[in-house]
């Protein structure tokens, strides 16, 4: 028979929930929300909206057990990347050990596994050391507004788990970003005199060449135990307007990984003062603006989050020791903002997610509930 948690999961992944910032006739997470309205309505759980955007709403689920003064966050995010070119993405396909479907992976069975365990716990309160709040949260994928959204609340919250991709792995530390544009200015000319104008694709050149020869090397000196190097990526070039036309205007957008220790405000002020320090003299017209900034993530290892996570961990046979990553979560602004001790942790692997053939272990998926299940009846408790 199958499990509760991989019928719940396979509901979620039949739910359309592109954010519609990657397709703007895509519905968002509006039917994800109602579904767990009628799953907390049958499992006798209380849950509230979060207006975020119009039609997109947060729900946050409380389980309350007497214990105000200490409160552990499950988060997750519902919305998911485009359907892009996967064959039935909104079909669920059972495959040996594997699910697949848009949002399998991420970060549908994070969601999935959390729900499950909340629905266990409402008849197990006696078990429980501390009050419970589940946020299924909007926009992660692009900007993560509902995350943002969710801390106005300013809940006095002890420690937090974010659902990812880890392979159930505790993830302690992993890095953020700092994105940016580029723009390079020069003038316009006809392509037969070329010399009359100032070509501002020529101008980019020189700055992706000195991100190549300058930057990439001295990123490569500095290493995190956990998270490994810094990183910087040119995602997107535009320039030009016609092939007979010297181009006035060029334009690249940068990703640049940040890790734990760098904050992403000086490093966004850094690459500015860096680039136009050195390459006016070499005759580039630029400018830099910001397009997002995001911290990296640094838990402390004795924190009570780490701790509990890793005694259920064990209780299961799990790997318990601390590790890192390379991609993001919302759990970096729950600590930067309002420094709460939290975790990444979550079925599934960062390999899968967004890819062509999405899926997960459906052994992880009943697993991370397990988990989730012990990680709540150990936070709190003297150990």
């Amino acid at each position: 028979m199958k499990s509760r948690v991989l019928q719940i999961l396979e509901d979620l992944i039949r739910i359309e929930s592109v954010n519609p910032h990657f397709d703007q006739q895509a519905s968002g997470e509006g039917e994800i929300v109602r579904y767990i309205e009628r799953f907390c309505r049958e499992a006798g759980l209380s849950a509230a909206r979060q207006p975020v955007f119009p039609g997109r709403d947060n729900v946050l689920i409380e389980l309350k057990t007497g214990h105000p003064d200490r409160v552990l966050l499950f988060e997750a995010h519902m919305d998911t990347v485009s359907l892009g070119s996967m064959p039935d993405p909104l079909v669920p396909v059972m495959s040996g050990d594997r699910l697949y479907g848009r949002g399998a992976c991420d970060t549908k069975a994070s969601l999935a596994a959390m729900l499950s365990a909340f629905e266990y716990l409402v008849h197990q309160q006696d078990s429980l050391s501390c009050d419970l709040v589940l946020c299924a949260s909007v926009d992660e994928e692009h900007a993560y507004r509902g995350l943002m959204a969710f801390l106005e609340f300013d809940l006095p919250i002890s420690g937090a788990v974010v659902g990812e991709p880890t392979n159930l792995e505790l993830v302690v530390a992993h890095k953020g970003c700092v994105r940016f544009a580029v723009e390079t200015h020069g003038k316009a000319a006809h392509s037969s005199v070329p010399h009359q104008g100032d070509n501002a694709i020529k101008q980019m050149c020189k700055v992706i060449d000195y991100f190549s020869r300058i930057v990439e090397p001295k990123l490569s000196a500095s290493v995190h135990p956990l998270c490994g190097s810094p990183t910087i990526s040119v995602g997107i070039i535009q320039g030009g307007s016609q092939i007979n036309i010297v181009p006035e205007r060029c334009r690249i957008e940068v990703d640049r990984r940040i890790i734990p220790g760098e904050d992403p405000e000086r490093v966004m002020e850094e690459i500015g003062n860096e680039l136009q320090t050195n390459l006016s003299p070499l005759g580039v017209s630029l400018q830099t603006r910001e397009l997002l900034l995001d911290w990296a993530l640094n838990t402390p290892i004795d924190s009570e989050i780490v701790l509990s996570a890793q005694r259920a961990a064990e209780q299961l046979s799990l790997n318990c020791v601390p590790s890192g990553a390379t991609y993001g979560s919302d759990a970096s602004k729950l600590q930067a903002l309002k420094g709460i001790p939290s975790i990444v942790l979550g079925p599934g692997s960062i390999h899968q997610a967004h890819s062509v053939e999405e899926w997960v272990s459906m052994k992880e998926v009943e697993l991370a509930e397990k988990l989730y299940i012990r990680l709540a009846q150990q936070f709190g408790k003297r150990s």
